[in-house]
């Protein structure tokens, strides 16, 4: 990891910044990338929120928990759920007007809370619950390698 980043600064120097697109040289092909990328965000965002907003309203009392018997309760659970997903949506926009600064330091507790136990710890720990007639030396790596995921994410 320390090896991209030291070969990316050899390359451009110190004017990199957090955002990479922000970092691209001035041009007509970098706006094309940059207007790309915001597109993308902005039509994927309702993808990544979908599920933790089900899980919100579930917990809340959402679709699953209430029983419809009419269709102005049903309007009354939809208009519930939509200010509820609106409240979070608009929470969500100030905390990250609030962090734009620190970026850098989202971006690394991010990935040291998530990316690193979805690529090192979870993996091995499925495995031997998935895999039940694998060696005990299989096993034991597997414990391993979960045990060095946990302390790269403390670490990070």
């Amino acid at each position: 990891m320390y090896y991209v980043r030291d070969f990316h600064r050899a390359s451009f120097g110190d004017k990199v910044q957090t955002a990479l697109t922000a970092s691209l040289p001035q041009g007509l092909l970098s706006t094309f990338v940059q207007v790309a990328y915001s597109i993308a965000v902005v039509f994927t965002f309702p993808l990544q929120a979908f599920p933790a907003l089900e899980v919100v309203m579930r917990k809340k009392g959402g679709k699953d928990k209430v029983t419809v018997t009419s269709d102005k309760s049903e309007s009354a659970t939809l208009y519930k759920r939509n200010f509820t997903t609106s409240i979070i949506i608009c929470l969500l926009g100030v905390v990250a007007i609030l962090a734009i600064d620190y970026l850098g330091n989202v971006v690394s507790l991010l990935g040291s809370l998530v990316g690193i136990p979805i690529a090192l710890i979870y993996p091995p720990l499925i495995h031997n619950k998935l895999v039940k007639d694998s060696s005990t030396m299989t096993r034991m790596l597997n414990y391993c390698l979960s045990v060095i995921g946990l302390f790269a994410a403390l670490v990070a």
